[in-house]
């Protein structure tokens, strides 16, 4: 999968809205699909759970680079 590739199908988007007395925030996929959602009692605690929660998703979804084993490693 090339770069550009990896960009459009991990695309996501962190919404926070007001209701009744609390913060709601949510964090959605390229579709508009809810993938994670809380509710907080000030606007500061909702913008730290939907960036933190937008972080883990994008630390679990993003490929890493795999390790190459270098031509010294098993040796003594």
């Amino acid at each position: 999968m090339t770069s550009r590739a990896q960009l459009e199908c991990n695309l996501f988007e962190f919404a926070i809205a007001p209701k009744r007395s609390r913060w709601e925030w949510c964090v959605r996929d390229r579709s508009g699909r809810v993938i994670m959602q809380g509710r907080v009692k000030s606007r500061a605690a909702a913008r730290y759970q939907s960036e933190r929660a937008l972080f883990l998703l994008l630390l679990t979804t993003c490929p890493r680079p795999r390790l190459r084993p270098t031509a010294n490693e098993g040796t003594p």
